[in-house]
């Protein structure tokens, strides 16, 4: 793993963290945590579409989308249900506590998905090192969230 891999995903991360209270404050505004998704949906995908076609012809691309198996569809309804949901969550248990969970879950899941090799990733075994790091996460999420 490199040094600008490793600050990309830092950003993504710091991007998480400023996106979610975001679509926050929109369901807020809003009054519904589903509409605030609207709006983000469709810049989203006009922002995709654009750098899609920024970066050379992609007919091909285009066509294959048609294919996509069903189940890897559903990201789009994980996607929309974590917006909706932190939208929820965030106002009522506060972002600290909010990230901190979210960051754990992604912790938790990746270490099953990269143990079992699920959804195409790569296949990893679980070490001694690997599951004292989970438990200090998960005491790490009730000094936090419990205090």
């Amino acid at each position: 793993m490199t040094i600008p891999l490793v600050l990309l995903a830092l950003a993504m991360g710091a991007i998480i963290s400023i996106y979610l209270p975001m679509v926050t404050q929109t369901a807020r505004i809003l009054g519904s945590g589903p509409m605030a998704n609207v709006p983000f949906f469709a810049v989203a995908l006009v922002s995709s579409l654009a750098i899609a076609l920024a970066t050379g012809a992609r007919t091909a691309e285009f066509q294959r989308i048609a294919g996509l198996p069903p189940l890897l569809l559903t990201a789009g309804v994980m996607s929309a249900g974590l917006i909706i949901g932190s939208s929820f969550l965030i106002p009522r248990i506060g972002v600290g506590a909010f990230f901190v969970l979210l960051v754990s879950g992604q912790v938790l899941a990746g270490m099953i998905f990269g143990h079992f090799g699920l959804l195409g990733v790569p296949a990893t075994d679980l070490s001694l090192g690997k599951l004292a790091g989970a438990a200090m996460v998960i005491c790490g999420v009730w000094l936090v969230t419990f205090r």
